[in-house]
């Protein structure tokens, strides 16, 4: 059965896909109303327990274990945004806040990316390189989708609350706010950007459907390809004659020795992830958290998320339909 709060937050976001995000006169009553359930969502958070953990349908046995061995941990306060240096390349024009979440079932027993099995990203995945890689980054990010899962009422109140914040500080430094939800993760959060529509946000994704039903004035998505599956090549090709905006992960760090070179007639995403202030267009992302050996043998598959020495013609065929 389901408690006041989640009826109560059903209702909101029935009142904002019927209506829509604009403030008004007429409606700021209703406005005032849905910032103090937020607040209150977000000051009674009830502490997690170990039978709750234990009991829990929501995440797996490994996150399970996980959330026993960091039991204080868990319960602490943590910051739902962090960084990326690509994001920091950007910093001069936007400040820019990206959520990091265990993608796919790392944590969830019903996964957080649901295109990523027909699209090859689970083992390649940013969560396991650079930062994200390292053990605090890895406990930050399961914390954080525990508390999604066990906890998305305070979950959603206290990353409002974070936007608020992050837009109060750009009103004082006249460096606009920008936010990624989906660091690495693949969910529809259409209820926050709904919410605060007067903020900027962006993101990729895998799921077509997804980019061509996207109507928010206030989000900006970018298609992220792959060359693993069928299906994940089918759509693809639908991405390219429906011209959007593409993004496609190379199988090189651009090294003088690597296997595979990437075409100078595309547009480099490596520079800044300021993706809204792009054109239509396929860009290029070199790989992150790899090796020489892991590109090289990587190099030989057709069959991979990334673009390859064995499926680029492929590639480079279906993209020049959109050429």
């Amino acid at each position: 059965m389901k408690s006041v709060q989640q009826q109560e937050q059903e209702v909101i976001n029935y009142w904002f896909h019927q209506h829509g995000s604009l403030r008004t006169p007429e409606n700021q009553d209703v406005f005032d109303y849905i910032e103090k359930v937020n607040k209150r969502n977000r000051q009674n958070m009830e502490p997690i327990t170990l039978a709750e953990i234990n009991a829990s349908t929501l995440i797996n046995r490994t996150a399970q274990q996980w959330c026993a061995d960091n039991f204080d941990y868990l319960n602490k306060p943590i910051r739902y945004f962090g960084s990326s240096r690509k994001v920091e390349k950007g910093a001069d024009k936007y400040d820019t806040y990206v959520m990091y979440l265990q993608p796919a079932d790392k944590v969830a027993t019903e996964t957080l990316c649901s295109f990523a099995d027909l699209a090859g990203c689970k083992a390649p995945c940013l969560i396991s390189s650079g930062q994200l890689g390292m053990s605090v980054g890895q406990n930050a990010a399961t914390k954080r989708t525990v508390l999604m899962l066990l906890r998305p009422l305070n979950f959603r109140a206290t990353l409002l609350c974070e936007i608020d914040k992050a837009e109060r500080k750009a009103l004082k430094t006249g460096i606009p706010a920008l936010f990624r939800l989906n660091g690495t993760s693949d969910i529809d959060f259409t209820d926050i950007m709904l919410q605060r529509p007067e903020s900027m946000f962006y993101d990729y994704t895998k799921i077509l459907s997804r980019v061509r039903k996207n109507t928010l004035p206030n989000f900006d998505l970018t298609f992220s390809g792959s060359m693993y599956s069928t299906q994940s090549k089918a759509a693809l090709r639908k991405a390219v004659g429906a011209k959007y905006r593409i993004a496609m992960a190379y199988n090189t760090k651009g090294l003088a020795d690597d296997g595979l070179q990437i075409s100078h007639s595309l547009k480099s995403f490596d520079t800044t992830d300021l993706r809204h202030l792009d054109d239509n267009v396929v860009g290029t992302l070199t790989r992150k958290g790899s090796n020489k050996k892991e590109r090289a043998e990587d190099n030989l598959r057709s069959d991979s998320f990334f673009v390859t020495s064995a499926n680029v013609l492929e590639f480079n065929d279906i993209i020049a339909v959109g050429g």
